[in-house]
């Protein structure tokens, strides 16, 4: 039954073109497609069995993420030549039925982005969906990454390092004290202005690659990216993001809810198509 309701929200949201989700703070945020990995594959021939395992996986990911806590996996044709490797992971604050929007909406554009691909993946600013004939379950991929900027720059020369064990901070708790594999939290500046900060690596990978992950796209950020107020660093693996606004959800897993920012639009501040 709650799958039922569940599903029949997703419908309603479509239909009524549904593109937000709103935060606690009342902040809209909108489900933005951040990018794909398309031009990396070229088009083929496909099976008809091998297409039809593609349906098959991209209906079960969407059908799943309605009652998941977010993320999971499936195989569909072992065994096979036909086999395919297919994998959602949602935000780790997006889960039930925004999840299975973001899901739902990757899984209908994969297709048209990504035409007669064996594999292909795609990115949205809650989800990510990757399907392959290959099995990448487990593996840690850094490379390539990509970084995303804000547009205004820092006033105080002290926050990129205090930047820095904020995020530190993050990736131990998603690591090592919660083994969630994401956290997110917010954080006073030592002027008392507020920042907040997101981690999360994809939820088939262990604790040790998780870390190492995130730790790689930290070590990015001095030669990128310290110098701006907002700013994101991801990799097929992980991501982190760093931001003056409040961009998520508050749930039980953030750390020492804050007074609420200004309800204002949202900035969108990492898009692969699309301006500031």
């Amino acid at each position: 039954m709650a799958m039922m309701r569940t599903s029949a929200l997703v419908t309603i949201l479509r239909f009524l073109g549904f593109t937000t989700i709103l935060t606690t703070t009342g902040t809209a945020q909108s489900l933005i497609h951040v990018g794909d990995d398309c031009h990396n594959s070229t088009e083929q021939p496909l099976t008809t069995t091998y297409q039809t395992n593609i349906k098959n996986a991209l209906s079960w990911l969407t059908s799943d993420a309605s009652t998941s806590k977010g993320y999971n996996h499936t195989t569909i044709g072992n065994g096979t030549d036909d086999v395919i490797y297919a994998l959602y992971d949602c935000r780790g604050d997006v889960t039930g039925a925004y999840c299975q929007f973001c899901v739902s909406s990757a899984a209908s554009q994969v297709l048209q982005i990504c035409p007669n691909r064996t594999s292909a993946r795609i990115y949205y600013n809650f989800c990510i969906l990757r399907y392959s004939n290959q099995n990448f379950f487990g593996n840690l991929e850094i490379n390539p990454s990509w970084q995303f900027l804000g547009q205004k720059n820092i006033t105080d020369p002290q926050e990129p390092q205090e930047a820095q064990s904020s995020m530190q901070s993050l990736i131990r708790k998603a690591t090592v004290d919660t083994y969630l594999l994401y956290a997110m939290g917010s954080f006073s500046l030592t002027d008392g202005e507020k920042r907040y900060g997101l981690v999360q690596c994809s939820r088939d990978l262990n604790s040790s690659q998780c870390k190492q992950c995130l730790e790689a796209m930290l070590d990015k950020v001095p030669q990128c990216c310290e110098t701006k107020l907002g700013w994101q660093v991801l990799a097929p693996s992980c991501l982190i993001k760093y931001d003056d606004n409040m961009f998520y959800l508050i749930t039980a897993q953030t750390i020492s809810p804050s007074p609420l920012p200004n309800p204002g639009t949202y900035r969108r501040l990492f898009l692969f198509r699309q301006n500031y």
